[in-house]
């Protein structure tokens, strides 16, 4: 798909054609096929889609974490104008954490377990910045003070199993916002949050980002937190974009019948019926994927013509501009698109 950019803002950060595959007993495997997008200097790119779509994995390319049997096939990744796969592993470990960080989805597995809170921060501050531990440590309980953890001082000498889960993602978002990076790659930075801890962590990186000027890319399956903090929307399908839009277009004027489909199973206090709207059928197995549209088996709109690949159509008007690989969309469809 073309890329998805706001007209006449220059892009930070610029994904294209990015595939990523893994070798598997059966043969290699593809988890993101052909992913474009562009996203600017304090704009916030939201990815959505059901766990398995490749939303991950895109994330993990961008900060060359891919690791076997996993590796990226083909396309670009390019910050500052430059392909960071061109670069050597020293060279990435030089932007990775300081350029672009990243939130990883559960705390647990990202900080050592072994380690104070204030020694795992600091490390980043001592490799990219050059500080002394004193110094590198005094700027982390400065950082964790404007995460909002209460008790800075005493929190940067206790261990992660000491703090809460709301305080543990807390403690991520410092580490990754202490060497002030210009790209954040937010990876379901509020999952098994309470919705309380959730909204204070969604109200603090939409803070952080008005503050530095960051882009961020929000990884997520809750189209709650896309709306709260989304500029623009990317819709994700068995390792494939298959809509991307500004958010008010994409949540208010789903285009794509999985985008329909992900809207209405959201729960509603205006509905009537007490029973959840459900996609019927399953993600398919990326090493077995259906003929044509990747949609097609769970898509109650399909057609003959759904066996042929849909090719993505553009325009629909919006702040942003708008794409959807659908064949209601085209012309070869007949009649006029309903969704």
């Amino acid at each position: 798909m073309d890329t998805l950019a706001v007209q006449g803002v220059p892009s930070l950060l610029s994904v294209r054609n990015l595939r990523v595959s893994f070798n598997m007993k059966r043969g290699a495997v593809r988890a993101v096929d052909d992913v474009s997008f562009e996203v600017s200097r304090g704009e916030t790119l939201g990815i959505v889609g059901e766990s398995g779509c490749g939303k991950s994995v895109t994330a993990l390319s961008i900060m060359r974490l891919i690791a076997e049997p996993g590796r990226i096939e083909g396309g670009q990744i390019r910050y500052g104008g430059v392909n960071l796969l061109d670069l050597s592993m020293r060279e990435m470990r030089g932007i990775r954490g300081n350029k672009i960080a990243m939130i990883f989805q559960e705390p647990m597995t990202s900080l050592n377990p072994v380690l104070t809170i204030g020694s795992q921060i600091s490390e980043a501050l001592r490799l990219h910045e050059g500080l002394g531990r004193r110094e590198a440590l005094d700027r982390a309980v400065e950082m964790l003070s404007v995460v909002n953890i209460p008790m800075p001082e005493k929190r940067a000498r206790e261990y992660p199993h000491q703090l809460s889960g709301g305080m543990r993602q807390r403690v991520m978002i410092a580490m990754a916002l202490c060497c002030k990076p210009d790209v954040l790659i937010c990876d379901e930075p509020t999952t098994a949050l309470d919705v309380t801890i959730q909204a204070q962590i969604i109200s603090l990186i939409e803070d952080l980002k008005v503050r530095t000027g960051a882009a961020v890319i929000m990884i997520t399956h809750d189209l709650g937190v896309i709306s709260e903090i989304a500029d623009k929307v990317i819709v994700m399908y068995a390792g494939k974009i298959i809509e991307e839009g500004g958010k008010t277009d994409v949540l208010t004027n789903p285009l794509h019948p999985y985008t329909e489909g992900l809207l209405n199973a959201v729960p509603r206090i205006d509905r009537d019926s007490d029973e959840l709207s459900v996609i019927p059928g399953m993600v398919p197995n990326l090493a077995f994927l259906p003929e044509g549209c990747r949609f097609r088996p769970r898509c109650r709109y399909a057609r003959e013509i759904c066996r042929s690949a849909p090719v993505k159509a553009s325009g629909f008007g919006g702040i942003a501009p708008r794409g959807v690989s659908c064949w209601k969309f085209q012309p070869a469809w007949g009649g006029e698109a309903d969704v």
